[in-house]
């Protein structure tokens, strides 16, 4: 579940965010911001951080919470 940006400056560091990044399309990262760039760095090891100056970047919302649906009429061969 994600909260509107309303305010880039408000963003904390180490928030999760779904971003928009000139040449890297959307993604959900962490957001770190030292003076004129950021840098959004990946929960998983397998991709790398993406560094790039602030003007580069949209922050469409941050993360506040997560919902999983599960499959209600599961089968007993599905569960196998």
């Amino acid at each position: 579940i994600m909260r509107p940006v309303l305010d880039p400056d408000d963003i904390k560091n180490g928030l999760i965010v779904a971003a928009r990044v000139d040449g890297h399309g959307t993604t959900l990262k962490r957001f770190y911001r030292k003076g004129h760039k950021v840098t959004l760095k990946p929960s998983n090891a397998k991709y790398h951080p993406i560094e790039v100056m602030a003007k580069h970047v949209q922050v469409q919302g941050v993360l506040v919470g997560v919902w999983r649906g599960y499959e209600q009429n599961l089968t007993p061969a599905a569960i196998h």
